[in-house]
This record gives structure tokens, sequence and C-alpha cells, in this order.
């Protein structure tokens, strides 16, 4: 029987236009009023989760960053987070810029306020309106409060989200973990060693006494992988990454075609 539901946002649980259809939204209260526990579990950081609420009817726990937060949806808290050692974090930097010497960083902080930083050439893609500070890597790492490191290629390498993250674990394997969550946005999103989004829905699971066969998790990117492995019941959306689908134990319609209330309808009706 399952008891917990996990998805993922973007493209999967969301449309292609960012925004939650009205199946969703009926299907997430109906998961609410008929006892299954849902939690989102995403890439994004918490000031991309401020809309959340109001957009979906859910007002629970999100696991953000990839597994390196938990905030409360509700009250906008942060719960908790994991942050990446300074020297680690430092010496990834020095790692990658071997591979591409023209690398650009930015970072996700858990702060309150300046919580995401980038480097002087780093280019923004989704919030090209908004000046974010600049600053070296080392200034970053100074804070303390590093949950997600990122990296974008040299504007004249040729390669795409793919080949870039192989090229990157080929190097960064065994000091953080690394993975992409869009194909078109070329972007790695590093992550203290071991915490990715399996390990932050295992803990979560764990604090509500389910086991991992009472989970269902679905997704569509690299970066959801883990936690489709470690969820009794994996489920991959048709527009999922190819690697996605092989790991998955379901395949469902895309996100346009309300992929998670079919889910959720399916399991409640179960």
């Amino acid at each position: 029987m399952i008891r917990l539901l996990a998805t993922d946002l973007d493209g999967t649980l969301l449309q292609s236009g960012g925004t939650a259809s009205e199946e969703s939204v009926m299907a997430l209260a109906r998961a609410a009023q008929e006892g299954l526990d849902v939690v989102f579990v995403t890439g994004r950081p918490p000031r991309w989760m401020r809309e959340i609420p109001t957009m979906t009817g859910y007002r629970g726990l999100a696991i953000c960053a990839n597994g390196a937060l938990t905030m409360d949806l509700a009250s906008g808290e942060i719960l908790s987070a994991t942050h990446i050692d300074p020297t680690v974090g430092l010496g990834v930097c020095a790692l990658l810029r071997e591979v591409d010497p023209g690398i650009t960083f930015a970072a996700e902080l858990s702060l309150a306020q300046d919580n995401f930083v980038i480097d002087p050439n780093y280019q923004t893609r989704w919030e090209r309106d908004i000046e974010f500070p600049r600053m070296p890597v080392e200034q970053m790492f100074e804070t303390e409060a590093v949950i997600k490191l990122m990296a974008r290629p040299s504007q004249n390498a040729k390669v795409d989200a793919d080949s870039f993250l192989a090229s990157a674990l080929e190097v960064v394997s065994g000091h953080v973990d690394v993975t992409h969550s869009d194909i078109h946005n070329v972007l790695l999103e590093m992550s203290v060693l071991g915490v990715n989004k399996g390990s932050g829905l295992a803990s979560y699971a764990r604090s509500l006494g389910h086991e991992a066969s009472q989970v269902a998790a679905v997704g569509d990117m690299p970066n959801d992988i883990e936690m489709i492995r470690w969820a009794g019941h994996g489920a991959a959306v048709a527009n999922a990454h190819h690697e996605v689908k092989a790991v998955a134990d379901v395949h469902l319609p895309s996100n346009d075609e309300h992929a998670v209330a079919i889910l959720i309808n399916s399991i409640l009706s179960n």
C-alpha cells in the first residue's frame, strides 16, 4: 500500500508553462482528504517556492535544492539545510577549472537575504532582470552557507547538458553529488556527497514511519533518478529524460497530460 507520494515540480507536476492544471490541484486535494501523504521534491531553491502553495493548494513540507534543504511551505521557514564544506567546494571548483578553464559558478545559500550569488562572469538564465551579488567562489564559501553549487561551461564550449555532466563526473565524483535538471539548460548542480533527492526523500519518509515499499516517486530529469530508485514505486512522465525512464517501474503520460493527477487517482483507487 502506498502511503507517501513524492513528486518533482518542473516538468512533472507543473505543466510546460510552469502552472498547475486544475486536474492536478484537484488530485492533490483528494490526496489530502483521503490520507495520502504528499511531498514536493525539487531542485528549486526556497525563493522559487513562494507561489507554489497558492498555485497547487499544497502547504506542507518541500524538499528543495535537490535534497539539501527542507522548508515549510505554509510559513516559508527553513527547517534543515546541509552545507557544502568550503574546502571541498573550492577543491571541486579547481578540478572543474582543469576541465574547462572558462567555467563559471553560482551558489544557492541558506540565508534569508542574498541567498543566490554568482561569480563575475556567470550568466543567469531565468532571472536576467535581477542584479544578484557577484563575487569570486572563495567569497561564496566564506559564507559557510552554500547548499548548492552550480556551474556553467565556458561560452565557447560545445557541450550539451548530458556531456557536460559526464565530463564533470570524471573529476568530481566522490567529492560532491552532481547532476542536472534540464536538457535545454547546460548547468551542473552540486550538493554535499550523498545528498540528493533520494536521500532527502528517504529521511522524510522515515520521519513519517514509511518504508521505501510504501513510497511512490515521480520525476522527469536526472536529478530525480536517486529518489525514483529509492522509492518502492518509481514513475517517469512521458517527457522524461531517457535515463529516468530506464529506472522507472511505471511510465505515465506527460506533465501536460496531468501525469501526477493520474498517478494520485490510481493510488487512491486501488
